[in-house]
């Protein structure tokens, strides 16, 4: 059987390595998918130290999830797709039957089997295998970087736009403005003609935001003691931010964006790798007309979208760099230590 290079994590919390091992043939209804580039991120972080499950049974594991490369081969059941094809991977596993998946509304499975990169192998790998159903081809002028990022880094926020319904009419406050769903949150917003705040915590990371955003964001650091008079003065024309976005699950955080959020407006999060609560009193929600909306990953069909708007230059990408697999579990170290922020992107062929 063949072989190849991939990243292995033994134990949830645990060290990655960088190993050899049999390379992955397809089942009855898979793909297999020559890697050509997966983002490194936080969010695969948060999965490594056992945020999404640390069910052991699930080790050893090759984790991965945002990812894009070429079809070379194909179960005996699939005819959607062929050998050749440029895809990116839809890494939530979903049954395809219930109401939610008929409906378009992937992301709501209410048989929902995982995700890629935890409950089955992911792309830290020369070659990675996934159902067929969840090989999403992709535009030609869309670059495989940019397709990795479009399955995740720009279809999420994309989704959160269109559940909090963003607007010209709207203010927006991104709470985690720096890494990569909040940058792109803030371009779409900003297409869309909304005000927009961008908020992170420390000097480098709104440095970054400017770098990436330019004049259509402002920025305030969420570090410093007058975080709420920074927003309140950022937002003094509109009685507040209207949509507040928490990427980061920073409860403090978010109980103080709560207190700024504007007379009707959202405060949406995207954060479920921890248990952490927070329940405003009842009597609030009335009297402002306030509202909390979840917003959990994204439609295929926002995923179709996504791609398209890298592929039109709509929308900028953000890597700050690109490693090999050898350079995984550094990466993963400084990601730990909160060293780099941003996305690092795997180009493992």
């Amino acid at each position: 059987m063949s072989e190849m290079s991939a990243v292995m994590l033994s134990e949830w919390g645990g060290e990655l390595s960088v190993d050899t091992v049999t390379q992955p043939e397809p089942g009855p209804n898979e793909v297999r998918i020559a890697v050509r580039a997966c983002a490194i991120t936080r969010t695969v972080e948060n999965a490594i130290q056992g945020g999404l499950s640390d069910d052991p049974s699930l080790l050893p594991r090759i984790p991965g999830h945002e990812f894009a490369g070429v079809i070379d081969a194909v179960g005996t059941m699939v005819s959607s797709v062929a050998p050749g094809d440029r895809v990116l991977s839809y890494f939530y596993l979903t049954c395809g039957m219930c109401q939610a998946c008929r409906q378009g509304n992937r992301n709501q499975c209410t048989d929902f089997d995982g995700w890629v990169g935890v409950n089955c192998d992911g792309a830290y790998a020369e070659y990675a295998t996934i159902p067929a159903a969840n090989a999403i081809p992709i535009p030609d002028e869309c670059s495989f970087t940019a397709a990795a990022l479009a399955a995740d880094g720009l279809a999420t926020p994309l989704h959160v736009c269109e559940r909090a319904n963003i607007t010209d009419s709207d203010t927006v406050l991104i709470l985690g403005g720096a890494g990569r769903i909040g940058i792109h949150l803030s371009q779409l917003a900003a297409s869309r003609g909304a005000n927009v705040i961008s908020a992170d915590v420390n000097q480098t990371q709104l440095t970054h935001i400017d770098e990436m955003t330019g004049s259509a964001v402002e920025t305030v650091d969420a570090s410093r003691d007058d975080f709420a008079d920074q927003v309140q003065h950022a937002t003094s024309y509109t009685g507040g931010p209207t949509v507040i976005v928490d990427t980061v699950g920073d409860i403090n955080t978010i109980k103080d964006a709560w207190d700024l959020l504007g007379m009707g407006g959202c405060l949406v999060t995207l954060t479920t790798h921890h248990d952490r609560s927070f329940a405003p009193p009842l009597k609030q929600f009335v009297y402002t007309e306030t509202s909390l909306i979840g917003s959990r990953y994204a439609t295929s069909d926002q995923v179709i979208r996504a791609a398209q708007m890298f592929a039109d230059n709509r929308i900028n990408h953000v890597v700050r760099d690109t490693v090999g697999l050898d350079e995984v579990p550094a990466i993963h170290a400084q990601l730990r230590a909160g060293e780099t922020f941003g996305t690092t992107m795997l180009t493992p062929r």
